[in-house]
């Protein structure tokens, strides 16, 4: 039986402090907390250890950003361009990507605890070795995503496009594939028990058993 995990929203303050000088924020301080961030472009920014903690991004572009080995608590994107970013590595606590573009995104080896992902773009994002303890992905686009070898205590799909996505070595017991778009995923009968699927999803799968339905 899969363990009960909620998915909790991030725990944002009444107050916060807009910020301009992001970078310089981040190399000083290595840390953005009890934050507004919005409309502007961070770039550039790579070797040092990030700590976000109560923040909002809004309207924001990143580019060109490596943020391997960082702590993400309590935060918000929302409307923000974060393609090829790189979180790996790191711990995100009550994270939402909200209309985010997440193209190339690389996730691998962290930790996603009560993270949310709607209405966002996330092709050939990467999350491989990671730990999922409550992610929900609703009316996103995931395909050629990789998940290979998550280690999965709760991932909820709703409206998911997950065309040739990697799922392999991820176990998948009590998932709902039903309402998302599998087309040509990759995944293993022996990772598949207990995942739910509806007909049609079902006689497709019956590749992964060598067997022919005419």
């Amino acid at each position: 039986m899969s363990k009960k995990v909620k998915i909790q929203k991030p725990i944002i303050n009444n107050i916060l402090e807009n910020i301009d000088d992001v970078a310089d924020t981040i190399y000083e301080k290595e840390a953005i907390e009890d934050s507004l961030i919005e409309n502007i472009n961070i770039n550039g920014i790579e070797d040092v250890k990030v700590k976000f903690n109560t923040c909002i991004f809004k309207n924001t572009t990143f580019e060109y950003c490596n943020f391997k080995k960082s702590d993400i608590t309590d935060v918000v994107f929302e409307n923000c361009d974060l393609s090829n970013i790189n979180f790996s590595d790191s711990g995100l606590y009550r994270v939402e990507f909200i209309n985010c573009k997440l193209i190339g995104a690389r996730f691998d080896d962290s930790v996603l605890t009560s993270v949310t992902f709607k209405d966002s773009i996330c092709k050939f994002s990467n999350f491989a070795f990671s730990k999922f303890k409550g992610v929900n992905f609703e009316g996103s686009d995931c395909q050629s995503s990789v998940f290979q070898d998550v280690i999965n205590e709760k991932l909820l799909l709703n409206s998911v496009n997950l065309n040739k996505s990697v799922f392999t070595g991820m176990k998948l017991s009590d998932v709902d594939f039903t309402n998302c778009s599998i087309e040509d995923i990759e995944l293993t009968l022996k990772d598949i028990k207990g995942a739910k699927f509806t007909v049609v999803q079902a006689l497709d799968l019956t590749r992964l058993m060598g067997i022919v339905i005419q």
